[in-house]
């Protein structure tokens, strides 16, 4: 994978609003984020729904929380490249090792979806996070510089994957 420049990832507004949601949030984020990736069909759901919802929010807890903590501490370049690593080595798993998703099952759409899924998810908790505009649009602006370079860092692995196969 191409060298990262983690000054592309440093935010201002971005780790108060992720330590908030990481704390108070956490549960509720992860289900709205459930609920947005199966009213938009995200394909890569679908292998998914062979295993318990229980399980789902389970895994979809662990994974959000380590995001929330990388944005939190500002320093979530190390879980873009782990995330990435997976992918391209094939190893998106449950908490017990088992694979879930296999790389030939996500298509071009999860990577766009994916990312306005997140999107929509941060801006949906902005008001229970301060009900000032100026700061919603701050928190916004990160929240869109964070995801569109991670999207387009997953964009090129996958790229990179379609000419390995």
């Amino acid at each position: 994978m191409d060298s990262i420049d983690i000054s592309k990832f440093k935010y201002q507004y971005l780790p108060d609003y992720a330590r908030f949601l990481l704390n108070n949030k956490l549960e509720e984020f992860v289900l709205v984020g459930i609920r947005f990736a199966r009213e938009l069909d995200l394909p890569m759901m679908r292998p998914l729904s062979k295993i318990p919802e229980n399980q789902l929010i389970e895994l979809s807890q662990e994974s959000n929380r380590e995001i929330l903590e990388g944005l939190a501490s500002n320093n979530i370049v190390p879980l873009i490249k782990k995330n990435i690593s997976n992918f391209v080595n094939n190893s998106i798993k449950d908490l017990q090792g088992n694979t879930l998703i296999e790389k030939t099952d996500i298509v071009a759409e999860d990577i766009i979806l994916a990312f306005h899924i997140r999107r929509k998810v941060f801006g949906f908790f902005l008001y229970a996070y301060t009900q000032n505009a100026v700061v919603h649009m701050l928190i916004a602006n990160d929240v869109d510089s964070y995801t569109t370079q991670e999207h387009l860092l997953t964009t090129k692995a996958y790229i990179g994957n379609l000419k390995m196969n």
